[in-house]
């Protein structure tokens, strides 16, 4: 394994954000060839829900669902997408499921199914330690370059909380692909302040330790859920699951992969 504490923010970018076009096919404990095979989109980069380490997919929404699967008898295959990318393909129907940390939202569900909330975490805006950037007041925000990737919850609060307030402009925020070309600008000197939730601060402070900090913590509470197609046949079963792991197993594979 790379030790990782003294590898430079591009370096750490290359080893967890790597995005891959198709992974393995991951199998139940049943060799039933006849078994469904669901096809799941994901963004890899967005730990601990998801991210890549040691070239292959981990985390938090993978450790679930490889337990769903392998309890209901399911074989999948993985498919990874930017995060834009992910949301359409099960919008589209070109993916059964899709998860990386994906906010439930009334938009979304108007094209897409969620499983119930398994995760709820804040906001944070996110920048260099050396930078040492401290919100105290919203209307300092102005002065700063905000990024994200594209398809993300966090313009939609930016439209729809700040903008009309005058606290920041929807035309000043810059996006990205994923948070590997978010962050990278960030380590350059390219951009301010990252909006990340609060889980994956906390991943990327003491699992990858990542020279960066909290610049500001947003009061809101953001419900993480597993999207579906409109319809799915597995979404119940899969809900059914999810209370069968029950929250304290899930919070365990939050600490397995934050630390």
């Amino acid at each position: 394994m790379i030790n990782i504490s003294r590898l430079p923010i591009n370096t750490l970018l290359v080893s967890i954000c790597t995005l891959m076009v198709i992974f393995s096919v991951g199998c139940s404990k049943s060799d039933d060839k006849n078994q469904k095979i669901l096809q799941v989109a994901i963004a890899p980069t967005v730990p601990p829900q998801l991210f890549i380490e040691n070239g292959k997919p981990v985390g938090v929404d993978l450790e679930i669902f490889k337990g769903f699967c392998e309890s209901r008898g399911y074989r999948y295959n993985l498919k990874s997408y930017d995060f834009q990318g992910m949301l359409g393909a099960v919008a589209s129907g070109q993916a059964d499921i899709a998860f990386s940390g994906i906010s439930i939202t009334e938009k979304r569900l108007k094209v897409m199914d969620f499983s119930n909330p398994y995760i709820q975490t804040g906001w944070d805006l996110v920048s260099l330690k050396k930078r040492n950037i401290h919100i105290t007041n919203l209307d300092q925000m102005k002065t700063f370059s905000i990024g994200f990737p594209t398809g993300t919850v966090f313009m939609g609060y930016i439209e729809n909380e700040w903008q009309p307030k005058g606290i920041y402009k929807v035309s000043k925020v810059k996006l990205y692909p994923s948070y590997n070309e978010a962050l990278t600008d960030l380590n350059n000197g390219n951009l301010d302040l990252v909006f990340t939730d609060s889980s994956m601060l906390s991943a990327y402070i003491n699992k990858l330790n990542m020279p960066v900090q909290s610049s500001y913590e947003i009061a809101y509470a953001d419900k993480l859920g597993f999207a579906f197609i409109k319809g799915s046949p597995i979404k119940e079963d899969f809900n059914k699951y999810l209370a069968e792991l029950g929250p304290d197993k899930i919070k365990s594979f939050e600490a397995k992969w934050s630390k």
